[in-house]
């Protein structure tokens, strides 16, 4: 129904993002954002060309079939956006309060016991160097996030 050469960059672009790694998922959903959105828009155009109004001429049960195909191909479509937008979410956004729960979740730097404060984010029971700043934190944060989900898509 699409062109086939978008279809093709489209399973390229979904097997990539299925083998992503920690360092290449954000820039892999970007792109299969961009293709998905191709995709719709070609089937707008389709759907809103002379095509149906041609099957409509020739059988109304054409129609009605064509009509359903396209409504599938488009809710398809539109379901991988929403999935994949949540996906790149999910590892891009972490909040500084997220980030310490991260950072004593997974034991940064052998401590447990992360606070976040006006001047970053520190260790209680650690040294002045300790500290780190809230951007960084939330940096290291998002990067966890993705090596997870990295992980269990592997798993």
């Amino acid at each position: 129904m699409i062109n086939p050469q978008l279809q093709e960059k489209l399973d390229h672009a979904r097997h990539a993002l299925d083998g992503a790694t920690s360092e290449s998922i954000v820039e892999l959903c970007k792109r299969y954002l961009e293709l998905l959105a191709d995709c719709r828009e070609q089937l707008y155009e389709l759907a809103n060309s002379g095509y149906l109004q041609g099957l409509a001429a020739s059988s109304p049960t054409d129609l009605a079939g064509a009509r359903k195909t396209f409504r599938a191909a488009i809710e398809k479509a539109t379901q991988e956006r929403n999935r994949t937008e949540l996906l790149l979410l999910s590892i891009t956004t972490v909040s500084a309060y997220e980030a310490v729960e991260m950072l004593n979740r997974r034991g940064y730097e052998g401590h447990s016991d992360w606070e976040l404060r006006a001047s970053g984010v520190k260790s209680t029971s650690g040294s002045a160097q300790d500290l780190i700043t809230i951007q960084e934190a939330v940096d290291l944060a998002s990067l966890l996030r993705r090596e997870d989900h990295v992980a269990q898509h592997i798993a």
